[in-house]
């Protein structure tokens, strides 16, 4: 018998059932596999919440730079238009929903991932990608604008 095989060698006992060592480890790659996705779908999400913040900052200081402007037209008792103060005002308030709404998103995409993911059916969505682009297009749009006609800022400060 020293020579010979068993017939279970190679087989673990699980319960009453034998299981191959090969299935075993097979299993175990697949839950690692599966927590390293989940991992990365949380690193993504909290990428995208980064990113949210970031444009709300952003939103935050575009605004309060209109109280910045308004401080320096009194401060030099200059005429100024106002409407150049509501629209720093307006430009700030715009960047801080936007970012709300991209962290809003966030939140929707990694719940939908997540469940994506735990049922093995997921799917990249190319939709809320091109969203997600389209926002910061606009967002750069709105940048090169306001920086282009920082200028026209300047000349409606004007002393009277």
């Amino acid at each position: 018998m020293d020579g010979e095989s068993s017939p279970d060698k190679g087989l673990e006992k699980k319960g009453d059932e034998k299981v191959d060592k090969r299935t075993l480890l097979a299993w175990e790659r697949t839950i690692l596999a599966k927590r390293r996705t989940f991992l990365a779908n949380e690193r993504t999400f909290l990428a995208w919440i980064r990113t949210s913040i970031a444009i709300m900052g952003f939103g935050f200081l575009i605004e309060k730079f209109s109280m910045f402007l308004w401080l320096e037209v009194k401060k030099f008792h200059m005429a100024s238009s106002s409407a150049s103060l509501e629209i720093s005002n307006l430009l700030g308030v715009i960047f801080i929903g936007l970012g709300a709404l991209v962290g809003f998103l966030a939140v929707v995409r990694f719940i939908r991932v997540e469940r994506d993911i735990e049922t093995n059916t997921f799917r990249p969505s190319i939709v809320m990608d091109v969203f997600f682009g389209i926002i910061f297009l606009i967002l750069a749009a709105i940048i090169i604008y306001y920086v282009l006609n920082w200028q026209s800022v300047l000349l409606i400060m004007r002393r009277p």
